[in-house]
């Protein structure tokens, strides 16, 4: 401490200081109380303590003091040695550590490079440490039994710090890897496809961090002698994560060809795509399914097991099953015919059952669709009456007028409705507003219907602008609508108002 090329380190040294004055306590005090032990034990056996101590000294040669001796100063020089090695391995560790921080210019993997070298640091110096000990336990004649445990402590810890350097390692890699594709990747080169793997770099994560740690436990077991035969269940828990990450691998570039060859843009007409995107999902689903069962089957046979038997149990059940099941069959045979008679596909405004909606989904057993905020689920066997809105809808207004109102004035102010309506809302109105004329005559009233063509699924709402746009330019020319109410006619939403004047 009185050094003055290392006073700048006055504060670590002092720390160190008072924690090795501590250790050294602790071990005087340990020390005590074993030889106080020792001498009671043999005070209890009726030994004489004095002759007892004079004859071990007495038969302990000069060459073992000399070789002691020797030991001592081999530890001494190792320590000097040691700790010379281990300030200049922090050295190249920090530079290592910049030199990786600042390849390619990446900041994503900053943390983990971070975590990779602070904890090699540190781990790193444990084990020259350990060695060190090792060593000048040998040196100074130490029994060889202490010797040899020590030696499987620092294969243990050898082995712990390398499998969780590993993990660190390939989280860095990993990282790196990620943000070079981020970086270098476009539509023109293969790692285009990057875009899609990358949701997987999670899964390897996890996949590579389990496999370090079953290979460390093996490595670990096989040091002790009475539990070295659980070693051999590792190889087989490591191919059992290898098939998994392989299965999920395997299908992400499946559903990526399979929607390069469905969904490419060429010059298939929309029907056809939109032929294609109904069926994707089921492939894929398919795909899924196949691709599972395959890793089952394929576990199977890495623990040793034989999946005939099983896969005929499993067939039998499904038999029994399936018969008991008829709603399912149902379902499914609704499923094929609406999928292969394209009764309706994915994106199509449809009423079924007198529901309305987009559809979002068609599988085997149900068909998805939503409207506004609303999410229905029916089953395929339920589908009886469908109505396919796929082209256009009708917005339809019904107004019931008194036979004394003027017919002409009437329809020149919807036809004037209908072209602000057209103007307002030029994406939404596919033909603009008529009047199909005068439906039926009640005994005090007429009914007409004013038809407004609409982009489907968007007919409720352009009922209602289209009726409180009527409403507005009634008042506006003094005719009073003193009721106002909503109907259904022929499955068509329509607003029925009464007109007196």
């Amino acid at each position: 401490m009185k050094i003055s090329s290392i006073k700048k380190r006055e504060n670590n040294l002092q720390v160190i200081y008072q924690n090795v004055q501590i250790l050294i306590t602790i071990c005087s005090l340990l020390f005590c109380l074993a030889v106080a032990g020792f001498n009671g034990w043999l005070i209890y056996q009726g030994e004489d303590l004095i002759e007892y101590k004079r004859s071990i000294i007495q038969n302990i040669s000069s060459d073992y003091w000399r070789e002691v001796g020797i030991g001592v100063i081999k530890s001494l020089s190792l320590l000097i040695i040691t700790i010379w090695i281990i300030r200049y391995i922090n050295k190249s560790l920090n530079w290592l550590k910049e030199q990786a921080e600042n390849f390619e210019k990446l900041t994503a993997n900053e943390e983990s490079i971070e975590s990779f070298f602070e904890f090699f640091k540190g781990n790193f110096n444990n084990i020259i440490w350990l060695f060190y000990v090792t060593l000048s336990a040998q040196f100074v004649q130490l029994p060889a039994v202490t010797i040899q445990y020590l030696y499987i402590s620092l294969r243990i810890y050898i082995i712990i710090t390398v499998g969780l350097l590993f993990i660190k390692a390939s989280t860095a890699i990993i990282d790196t890897f990620d943000a070079l594709s981020n970086k270098y990747s476009d539509r023109q080169n293969i790692l285009r496809i990057y875009d899609r793997l990358s949701r997987l770099i999670p899964l390897a994560k996890r996949c590579i961090e389990y496999a370090i740690y079953i290979i460390t436990a093996t490595l670990v077991v096989q040091q002790v002698a009475f539990i070295a035969k659980l070693a051999t269940y590792g190889p087989v828990f490591i191919q059992i994560i290898g098939i998994i990450f392989l299965s999920r691998v395997i299908e992400e570039i499946a559903k990526l060809f399979l929607e390069g060859l469905l969904l490419r843009n060429d010059d298939s007409s929309n029907l056809s795509q939109q032929r294609n995107q109904t069926f994707l999902p089921l492939f894929e689903s398919f795909l899924k399914y196949f691709i599972y069962f395959g890793t089952g089957i394929a576990i199977l046979y890495a623990i040793g097991i034989n999946p005939a038997p099983i896969l005929a149990g499993v067939g039998i059940l499904g038999l029994a099953v399936g018969m008991g099941a008829k709603s399912l069959i149902e379902d499914l045979v609704a499923g094929f015919f609406i999928l292969f008679e394209s009764y309706y596909l994915v994106g199509d405004f449809v009423e079924i059952n007198g529901t309305y909606g987009f559809v979002t989904g068609i599988e085997l057993r149900t068909t998805r669709i939503n409207y506004e905020d609303k999410h229905y689920i029916i089953h395929n066997r339920d589908v009886k009456d469908v109505v396919n809105h796929s082209h256009h809808s009708n917005s339809v207004v019904t107004l019931k007028i008194p036979y004394q109102s003027d017919i002409n004035q009437i329809y020149e102010i919807i036809e004037k409705v209908g072209n602000k309506l057209q103007e307002n809302y030029p994406e939404e109105i596919m033909k603009r507003t008529v009047v199909d004329g005068i439906e039926e005559f009640y005994d005090y009233q007429m009914l007409i219907h004013i038809t407004t063509e609409v982009k489907p699924g968007r007919h409720i709402d352009m009922k209602r602008i289209l009726g409180t746009m009527i409403k507005q330019a009634f008042q506006e020319e003094g005719i009073e609508i003193p009721v106002i109410h909503h109907l259904m006619l022929n499955n068509q939403d329509t607003t029925n108002i009464n007109l007196n004047k």
